[in-house]
């Protein structure tokens, strides 16, 4: 099923949502419909909707352009590869390593956790990277809102949000 792209008040895109979620937001009179998806509709034994593809919120929001710090937004930032071997993995073949492990001070934050495959992260161990030969591939970063937001959508959905967003 299509998502939908949440705008705040002023068309600035804030998130991606489900068809539920938009639904409710539109029945609940707290958003309106910029645009719809010209190729889904939902019905109702009574009626049918078309799927929102766009939606602006009537209320603003505060300042929501900080991204989680999460496990599967890691895994997205990291481009569901494993920092150590390059290979991807589905999410659920996937860890998350300490690039300083924790018993040597390391934290768990942005930037001192990677996406690793088992097999590296169990090579790694405790270690420090320059002690296994282990360098991650690109140093970890806290992303941007707006990056991530675009890394969420799958390849083939950017010709379906070219008028929202500018890809690369």
């Amino acid at each position: 099923m299509r998502q939908t792209l949440l705008l705040d008040s002023s068309y600035y895109p804030l998130q991606m949502i489900d068809w539920k979620k938009a639904l409710t937001l539109f029945f609940t009179e707290r958003a309106e419909v910029v645009e719809h998806h010209q190729d889904i509709e939902i019905s109702s034994p009574s009626k049918s909707f078309k799927l929102p593809k766009v939606m602006r919120l009537f209320t603003k929001i505060g300042d929501i352009n900080v991204v989680k710090f999460n496990r599967q937004n890691i895994f997205y930032r990291d481009d569901f590869t494993c920092q150590y071997c390059a290979q991807k993995f589905k999410a659920i073949d996937l860890t998350l390593d300490h690039v300083v492990p924790r018993s040597r001070g390391g934290k768990t934050s942005w930037l001192n956790i990677v996406s690793a495959c088992e097999k590296c992260n169990n090579k790694k161990a405790d270690k420090l990277p320059h002690e296994c030969r282990m360098q991650p591939l690109k140093k970890p970063i806290e992303p941007q809102w707006i990056s991530m937001l675009m890394m969420k959508l799958t390849h083939n959905e950017k010709d379906v949000w070219k008028d929202w967003f500018h890809f690369k």
